[in-house]
């Protein structure tokens, strides 16, 4: 088994309480003049107040009235839950018993602020945080979700790469963080968002609750890490200078030096490649491409486990063949702002592919070594440009 770690949100995955959040900021809005349906506010429940204000009200009435809002919200959301208990979902205790048991460390990655947890725990007479082994709170993220902070945030404090974990939440912002994070996003339909929306956010999967979770734990943990071998930083460095390596061979032979390599969750290279653009002529000659034309065969259809390393952030080709081969993990080394497909690729909704989870800046500094040289020994007219701009923007 490759995860080492299970990140979960808390409202409305292992505690009913999306529509009590629901009510306090509908009479919080009411309070200020504000009118707003809770079919409104439910599409927004699972972003922090700094992001859900403005979501619904626009940037200058946040400005007037956002703090005194989330502070309303907030006396309204703790009064409801002292006034009546919250539910706890189906078999959460278990849930958390059989990660350890396993040897899987877990967070808790919400939203709320301290004050709003413990409330939420006393409500429901469950002290969460005994379970987990590290929690993350909104006071220890720049910006709440769907911003990656707070999953960042947990993924550093149980000391793994984003490539160890998986996350499980119920609304799209627990999806995308994660997948902005480079964790693989699982979704549960506890907090009444539909399935479709969630995997259009990036789940891998989706299950009804924490307790069909549990009932399909090994299932859970293959579909967030299908590979033999956990993607340590090591192992992610070790891959990375293989593909270094084929940078260097491209370097040598005229190229942008761009390499590639094709591995199986047990580290082992099934194909290289290297960008070969000038030679062929070819616009659609990347590295990863002709990494995948060289593992043509060399994997069998059904594999989940296919990682897909390369020095420079993948395109939205690239990304995209990733997407359609079932590619589980993307690894990159230089980030590519203005030639990304991490940003601009969508979830597929078919059940023959999936989205990749993606890691970046691993060796990052080798890569761009690698593009100065270039433009020290070759740097020809054409693709200058584009290798300048990089540079620049990194």
């Amino acid at each position: 088994m490759a995860l080492n770690g299970i990140i979960f949100d808390i409202d409305g995955t292992l505690v009913d309480s999306n529509a009590v959040h629901v009510e306090a900021w509908r009479s919080a809005f009411e309070a200020y003049g504000y009118r707003i349906g809770p079919d409104r506010i439910t599409v927004e429940v699972g972003k922090g107040g700094d992001r859900l204000v403005p979501a619904i009200l626009g940037q200058v009435a946040d400005a007037r009235d956002g703090d005194a809002l989330r502070k309303r919200q907030r006396s309204a959301y703790l009064e409801a839950v002292r006034r009546d208990g919250l539910a706890v979902f189906p078999r959460v205790p278990e849930l958390f018993a059989a990660l350890r048991a396993r040897g899987l460390r877990s967070a808790l990655a919400t939203s709320s602020d301290p004050g709003h947890l413990q409330g939420t725990m006393a409500s429901a007479g469950l002290d969460l945080a005994a379970l987990a082994d590290e929690v993350v709170t909104s006071e220890e993220a720049e910006s709440s979700k769907p911003a990656p902070d707070l999953v960042t945030a947990a993924v550093r404090k149980l000391g793994l790469s984003p490539a160890q974990c998986a996350m499980v939440g119920d609304t799209v912002y627990d999806a995308c963080a994660a997948t902005a994070a480079g964790v693989v996003a699982l979704g549960v339909l506890s907090g009444g968002n539909p399935a479709p929306a969630l995997l259009r956010a990036g789940a891998r999967a989706v299950w009804r609750d924490t307790g069909h979770l549990l009932e399909d734990l090994e299932c859970a943990l293959v579909t967030g890490s299908p590979g033999e071998r956990a993607l340590t930083r090591e192992v992610q460095e070790t891959l990375m200078r293989a593909a270094l390596e084929s940078a260097e061979a491209g370097l040598r032979a005229g190229e942008v030096p761009i390499g590639a390599v094709i591995a199986r969750g047990d580290g082992r290279i099934v194909a290289r490649g290297f960008n070969e653009m000038r030679r062929s002529g070819n616009p659609t000659a990347h590295a990863e491409m002709i990494a995948f034309a060289h593992a043509a065969g060399m994997v069998p259809p059904a594999a989940r486990d296919v990682l897909l390393v390369s020095t420079l952030e993948p395109c939205v080709m690239c990304t995209g063949a990733a997407m359609e081969t079932a590619v589980d993990s993307i690894i990159f080394g230089l980030r590519a702002p203005a030639d990304n497909g991490s940003s601009r690729v969508r979830p597929p909704a078919g059940p023959d592919n999936q989205m990749p989870r993606i890691v970046g800046d691993v060796l990052a500094d080798e890569s761009r070594r690698l593009f100065t040289e270039w433009l020290r020994v070759n740097g020809n007219a054409e693709q200058r440009p584009f290798v300048e701009l990089l540079l620049r923007q990194t």
